[in-house]
């Protein structure tokens, strides 16, 4: 099809956009909805290749299901003429591999966020069973908006099992991991080697493994390393340099198990770049913009969290919002305990000794009592006579709220005078929707006082929640991530659901505090602190919370405020634990003397 069609389909042909291995890619108008859309026509002749159809129907039905802010949308896929076409999103921006060539000059922090961004949405479709296969430049969309779509899903798969018209296996070698390149079963490992060539490049302006033709690239990406970024980026963060090496390990179980935990290391570095800056007094916004010596941050692999980030809490410093009150009441001093249960000690002495007085007076010694209609002398039921008011008044907040008198119902709702009986009242019940039932004792003080007024609790019900925090993190319920790594989240909670949020690079797992009886809640994460672990021996394995802290590499890493457990492991040697606390901005320390070897 050398010729651009004016139709496909349905849709009017405006312009070629581009030709790849896989097929060509149009602008289209799509009438049925007055939209422009990108249809991509594939390099595949279904009356050659029957069974191809039924491939690629089933690859693309799988990846038109993926629906992530970093994933091209599918909208239709369709045949014409005997060969396959997909119809997504029309796109602004640039690929990325247009930004590479152009020498578009990125800070550190824009280029850790790109690949974030990818690994972000290599990981949803991960889960969802789908390895893309073919992670490059020209795959990755960069939006005005600096976020990221990563294109062709699940395409590559499809395309190396159905050869083109020329008889050549899709694939770009430069990228390829190495069991890609041996036509081994791959999986999202695949994709997280690719996505480490990519970053390499991004950094150093170069592939991490070059040759004169596709096999000699090849052959380097099975039997050669890469060349070290340090070598060419002396004030690389040492973090970065970790990260990358994980990534481009020739065996896949040495890489990274899942790309969100590359993602999350990413933006965990990106986080800690800019923190310095906003400590410094620099806005946001030109810390985006202006970088600092990266040796200044991560020479030693120790990350300094600026010490004007919020204090932190005990429990991994969950700080849930409380709702500011309407009129702030003024500062008066603290009342001293001591005083103040001893004044109320006095108020009641007071009061009760003005009832015995007006109770025992007797009409001899002249003072004549008398009982005024509102209230009629009746036994309490201990052979002594107790002054009932006629009414009580019953007072809420909020108001509205049906009452009930010794599980009687009054007919009245709140505010409102209760006309008793004679009888002392024993028990009050309020009743009102969306807010628990109260129900309370009466003290016989209260109904002599002729009101009381009553606060209503919230129903427990659904809560929409908001956390955040200065690096990404993702929210879990039990063992399943409700909301993916992000540095926020609104999500709503049902009553007694346990959200906990959790990063496993922060060493992050904490509980959230959620009051489900207010609207409404924000909670905001306590910055990082900093734990520096040094061991004598360095033939010794340290594990902080179970995690191997091999990577980031110790003495230093930022971990989430709270109580951590490190353990020192060495070959014929007793294990060694301690336990230390973390501070938001603080940094903790944990020693080990030489182990003693058996």
């Amino acid at each position: 099809m050398s010729a651009t069609p004016e139709k496909i389909g349905r849709y009017t042909i405006l312009g070629r956009v581009g030709r790849g291995g896989m097929g060509v890619l149009y602008r289209a108008h799509d009438p049925s909805l007055d939209r422009e859309v990108a249809l991509k026509m594939m390099h595949v002749d279904f009356n050659v290749d029957a069974s191809a159809r039924e491939r690629f129907q089933r690859e693309a039905r799988a990846v038109a299901r993926l629906q992530h802010p970093n994933i091209v949308t599918i909208h239709e896929l369709g045949e014409f003429d005997g060969a396959p076409f997909i119809v997504m999103e029309l796109l602004g921006g640039r690929d990325l591999d247009q930004v590479l060539r152009n020498g578009t000059q990125w800070t550190l922090g824009q280029k850790l966020d790109v690949v974030a961004q990818l690994c972000d949405g290599l990981a949803y479709a991960h889960d969802q069973g789908i390895v893309h296969r073919d992670v490059k430049p020209g795959n990755i969309r960069i939006l005005d908006d600096g976020k990221i779509k990563i294109l062709d899903f699940g395409i590559a798969r499809f395309a190396s099992s159905s050869l083109t018209q020329s008889g050549t296996v899709m694939g770009t070698p430069s990228y390829m991991a190495p069991e890609q390149i041996m036509g081994q079963p791959v999986d999202g490992r695949a994709d997280i080697f690719s996505a480490g060539v990519l970053l390499y490049e991004l950094l150093s302006g170069q592939k991490p493994f070059a040759g004169d033709s596709p096999t000699a690239v090849a052959y380097c990406i099975m039997n050669s390393e890469a060349p070290p970024l340090r070598s060419s980026i002396p004030d690389l963060p040492d973090a970065v340099n970790e990260i990358v090496s994980r990534a481009l390990r020739k065996n896949p179980e040495e890489r990274y198990p899942q790309a969100r935990q590359m993602a999350s290391d990413l933006q965990t570095v990106r986080v800690m770049l800019d923190l310095p800056m906003t400590a410094a007094g620099i806005s946001s916004s030109s810390a985006a913009t202006t970088m600092m010596s990266t040796s200044d941050l991560y020479a030693t692999t120790h990350v300094a969290v600026p010490k004007t980030q919020p204090p932190s809490l005990d429990h991994a410093a969950m700080r849930p919002d409380t709702a500011p009150p309407t009129a702030a009441p003024p500062q008066r001093p603290a009342m001293n305990p001591m005083f103040a249960v001893a004044g109320v000690g006095i108020v009641v002495a007071a009061i009760g000794a003005f009832y015995m007085l007006t109770r025992g007076a007797s009409p001899a010694e002249g003072s004549a009592v008398t009982t005024t209609a509102a209230t009629a002398p009746v036994s309490n039921g201990a052979g002594t006579g107790v002054a009932v008011p006629a009414t009580f008044k019953v007072t809420s907040v909020p108001s509205g709220a049906a009452i009930s008198i010794d599980g009687a119902d009054t007919g009245r709702v709140t505010p409102a005078d209760v006309p008793l009986t004679g009888k002392m009242p024993g028990k009050i019940a309020l009743a009102l929707t969306g807010y628990e039932t109260l129900e309370a004792d009466l003290a016989e003080s209260d109904v002599r006082a002729g009101s009381k007024e009553f606060t209503l609790t919230t129903a427990a019900g659904p809560v929409k929640i908001s956390v955040s925090a200065a690096y990404p993190f993702e929210l879990v319920r039990g063992s399943t991530v409700i909301s993916e790594m992000s540095t926020r989240h609104d999500v709503t909670v049902e009553p007694g659901a346990t959200i906990a949020a959790r990063n496993p690079a922060l060493l992050l797992n904490a509980r959230l505090s959620i009051n489900f009886r207010r609207g409404a809640q924000s909670i905001a994460l306590d910055a990082p602190g900093t734990l520096k672990v040094f061991a004598a021996n360095e033939t010794c394995k340290v594990f902080a919370d179970g995690r191997d802290l091999s990577f980031p590499p110790i003495p230093g890493m930022p971990v989430a405020p709270g109580d951590h457990t490190v353990v020192l492991r060495c070959p014929n040697a007793p294990e060694a634990t301690q336990r230390v606390r973390v501070a938001s901005g603080q940094e903790a320390v944990v020693t080990f003397k030489e182990p003693i070897v058996q």
